[in-house]
């Protein structure tokens, strides 16, 4: 699997992210373990998590986070692995109070450290935003953090762009780097208004303007749901939509999308999956999809995503199709 370099920073990442959200839910451990195995065995070394996954659940707690620490302690894998954890997400009980506060983010942290067996976090991000708050204040609590090898860089995930714009141009008069990366909702599918099959408000989703950002700053972009639920796949395989991925992803930008993939992938035999998040990775800017896959199998796509050149052309055939993006 390639491995770039994370621009500025001495990172050096697998271009595709496992995301490992659904450690406990859907994963329980011997399978996680499975799946981390194998991802590393691919060359993958990058792996999210969140303090707040799976919370959600009764009885869980962060057992994202406790698996991902049960396995670098049983495989050793400390220095063979870069873990980005996430803090300052909402509480469920209480999803109106803003936890974007020092006390509440060091309370996460020192949690995830625990959890993870670690002594600094790589790369932490903060979950959520709170534009009540100025954004040099949210910049400077990061950056104590970073002074006191409590983290070494930190991102922004579901900001907006006008958060960004403020926070990058702040970094810079301060001549600290601030946030590193951005970490939004992002996939070659179009999600229809209304329809997202993660309803929670909160999340900040990528637009024609944001990209255009990213492209003139240079600011990597680290989206999550990348691979849009498998909706492409799902429809390769004729293995039926759900109601809820029908009402975020049936329209026909998205099939005319579909059909590109198609042609391509029986020109190349590559996966439409694959291909999907190759898609990603041939942007004009840094781009390290987040993926979460329940299947050995579906690593191999990985690492087969990970090596893809997409022809010039059909990226700007795409592009087209997909409104700027």
């Amino acid at each position: 699997m390639k491995k770039v370099k994370l621009k500025n920073t001495d990172l050096e990442l697998s271009n595709i992210c496992y995301g490992a959200g659904n450690f406990g839910e859907k994963l329980n451990r011997e399978q996680a373990f499975c799946m981390l195995d194998a991802y590393v065995e691919l060359g993958g070394n990058f792996i999210d998590t969140a303090n707040v996954y799976c919370r959600w659940v009764e009885g869980l707690g962060n057992s994202s986070e406790q698996f991902i620490g049960q396995w670098l302690s049983a495989r050793n894998a400390y220095n063979k692995v870069v873990v980005a954890t996430k803090g300052a997400h909402y509480d469920f009980a209480a999803p109106e109070k803003s936890r974007v506060r020092e006390e509440e983010i060091r309370k996460d942290l020192e949690d995830s450290l625990r959890t993870l067996g670690l002594d600094c976090i790589d790369f932490y991000w903060l979950h959520r935003d709170d534009e009540s708050m100025d954004i040099k204040a949210i910049v400077d609590m990061m950056e104590k953090l970073v002074k006191e090898g409590k983290i070494r860089y930190y991102g922004a995930s579901n900001y907006k762009r006008y958060r960004m714009e403020e926070a990058v141009k702040y970094a810079s008069e301060k001549g600290i780097q601030g946030f590193s990366a951005v970490s939004n909702q992002w996939s070659m599918a179009t999600v229809n208004e209304g329809g997202n099959m993660n309803s929670d408000p909160s999340l900040v989703m990528m637009d024609d303007a944001y990209y255009q950002w990213h492209e003139e700053t240079g600011m990597p972009m680290i989206p999550f749901s990348s691979g849009a639920h498998g909706f492409f796949d799902k429809l390769y395989r004729n293995s039926g939509l759900s109601d809820a991925m029908k009402r975020a992803y049936m329209n026909d930008k998205n099939l005319r999308m579909y059909e590109a993939l198609c042609r391509l992938s029986k020109k190349t035999g590559e996966s439409v999956y694959a291909l999907s998040l190759a898609w990603l990775l041939n942007q004009p800017f840094q781009v390290f999809p987040v993926a979460s896959v329940s299947g050995t199998k579906q690593l191999e796509d990985f690492a087969k995503a990970s090596e893809i050149i997409l022809d010039k052309s059909f990226m700007e055939s795409l592009k087209e199709e997909h409104d700027g993006l």
